[in-house]
């Protein structure tokens, strides 16, 4: 019994650092989305239009599944989105871009099952994109928090 229980908790300890190490590394995401623009408003800084994401994506740490973002776009892009995964667990991210900058930045701030305590900081590119049919590639690098 005693052996028994060694073995649980030998196994736990190993099972909890292979966890935090899988999750505490900086990783990467590649992304296909295709995106809509709908109501637009005029505001003191300009016109805003509504922006709608969806699409699909897939990870360093072997993650994949869809996204999903709503937001505004003006002279800048800001969005909420969720990163929905395999397991069915969510990731909440937003995006902040320049129109016409190279970089935007993006901010990973927990979510639901193995995402609850993740925390990380982002940088994305616009990789490849063709405006005609709204759609694009982007990469991604993440440092955890």
């Amino acid at each position: 019994m005693r052996k028994y229980f060694s073995f649980c908790v030998y196994f736990l300890i190993l099972f909890l650092i292979s966890f935090k190490s899988s999750y505490g590394q900086d990783f990467t995401l590649t992304q296909t989305i295709k995106w809509s623009i709908g109501t637009e408003i005029q505001t003191p800084e300009g016109i805003i239009k509504t922006l709608g994401v969806d699409g699909a994506y897939i990870d360093s740490r072997g993650h994949n599944g869809i996204i999903t973002c709503v937001g505004s776009i003006g002279d800048v892009l800001k969005a909420d989105c969720n990163l929905k995964d395999q397991d069915g667990d969510i990731s909440y991210l937003d995006a902040y871009r320049e129109i016409g900058g190279a970089d935007g930045v993006s901010k990973m701030s927990g979510g639901t099952g193995k995402y609850q305590n993740v925390s990380a900081n982002c940088v994305y590119q616009i990789a490849a994109s063709n405006q005609n049919v709204s759609v694009g590639l982007v990469t991604m690098q993440c440092k955890n928090n």
